[in-house]
């Protein structure tokens, strides 16, 4: 069984109290007294039996209003979205033929399921000298032999965005051979892009409450696809976890009857405003991915300093940056890693400004 690395590194370093978090993913959690006394009621007035997921679908049906034809299916988190998708995949065909097409750098969810149901992979990467974009078609002709083609739209950990057309031309090729194409969509904002659950092709939506939302806490998320396929992934659900819980439920009714409340989009905006300005002043000592889209970008250092140099002196400073070769796979060329830039501005003007006084120190002492 393949280790986290990724969830072995949090849970290792993440809540270690006096560090500004840099490393994480999420967008800035909202705090119990900000949720009004018409949520904290539902939940207040809720029951600790089971919960009634169908009042729960009815509010999440009304917040996305998916395309006709489309279900939807909440489950508890992007965590188990992703694994009734990568079940299902081992289910719909047999192991020896399956292969599953997955990012590099990637969230290593993916890759490790898949290693435990054995399912073989075959990567298409996101490529730092190409301003972290992946080949289209290399993208393409590795869907015209895979069984399943898992995409991270928004990428997770660069920010880069595919457009729907060219998800369309990757769906189109997968469909032709009964193959699916899942896009993983955690980090995208409505009003940045469109969700490719509007394609015309058998797509798979996943998305979550965690990221974009501030809510990483209530381990809410979703799966939209066509009927038939839906039906299948629920019925793993009753193996795997059976239901949501009952307090997830309580809160998620009320939060999704106004979504559009707990929305960061401004705020992930304004701070991804802040680390391409801080990116472009420390040109020659960094570069980053262009992040078109949510909550993380890929940051390198331009110079002869490793990843494990940069992460323990990082630390020293009292910032928790997530190492790319560590938590990602395979190191690239120069030292890399990824930051999250969805937490407070004020922590995070503070973290770049101690990250470039770390920077600056080690470079300067290996030149």
């Amino acid at each position: 069984m393949l280790r986290f690395e990724l969830e072995d590194f949090f849970d290792e370093y993440e809540h270690q109290t006096g560090l500004i978090n840099l490393a994480s993913s999420d967008a800035a959690p909202w705090s119990a007294s900000a949720l009004d006394k018409e949520v904290l009621a539902e939940l207040a007035g809720g029951s600790l039996g089971y919960p009634n997921p169908k009042r729960l679908l009815g509010s999440l049906e009304r917040a996305l209003a998916p395309p006709a034809g489309i279900g939807l299916l909440p489950t508890s988190g992007a965590a188990e979205a992703i694994a009734l998708a990568i079940h299902e995949i081992a289910k719909s065909c047999s192991p020896p033929e399956c292969l599953l097409a997955l990012p590099s750098p990637s969230y290593g969810a993916f890759r490790g399921l898949a290693s435990l149901l054995g399912i073989k992979t075959k990567q298409y990467d996101y490529r730092p000298g190409d301003d972290w974009q992946p080949d289209l078609d290399d993208m393409c002709a590795l869907a015209s032999e895979c069984s399943a083609f898992i995409l991270n739209n928004p990428h997770n950990p660069s920010g880069y965005v595919i457009c729907n057309e060219h998800l369309e031309r990757i769906a189109e090729i997968l469909a032709s051979r009964g193959a699916v194409l899942i896009v993983d969509e955690v980090f995208r904002f409505p009003d940045e892009m469109p969700s490719a659950i509007e394609l015309r092709c058998d797509v798979v939506v996943l998305g979550s409450l965690s990221k974009t939302h501030g809510l990483p806490g209530l381990r809410l998320g979703w799966i939209a696809a066509r009927p038939e396929r839906l039906a299948r992934y629920r019925t793993l659900q009753q193996y795997l976890s059976l239901t949501l819980n009952s307090f997830s439920v309580a809160i998620g009714c009320s939060v999704f009857e106004d979504l559009a409340r707990f929305d960061r989009a401004g705020l992930v905006r304004t701070n991804r405003r802040l680390v391409i300005d801080w990116a472009r002043r420390l040109r020659g000592l960094v570069s980053i991915s262009a992040p078109s889209g949510g909550t993380t970008v890929c940051v390198a250092v331009d110079g002869p300093i490793s990843e494990e140099m940069l992460f323990k002196a990082s630390l020293d400073a009292g910032i928790l940056i997530a190492p790319g070769g560590r938590c990602f796979g395979p190191s690239l060329s120069s030292a890399w890693f990824r930051l999250g830039y969805g937490t407070e501005t004020s922590s995070l003007e503070l973290g770049l400004e101690r990250l470039e006084n770390v920077i600056r120190d080690r470079l300067e002492k290996v030149n």
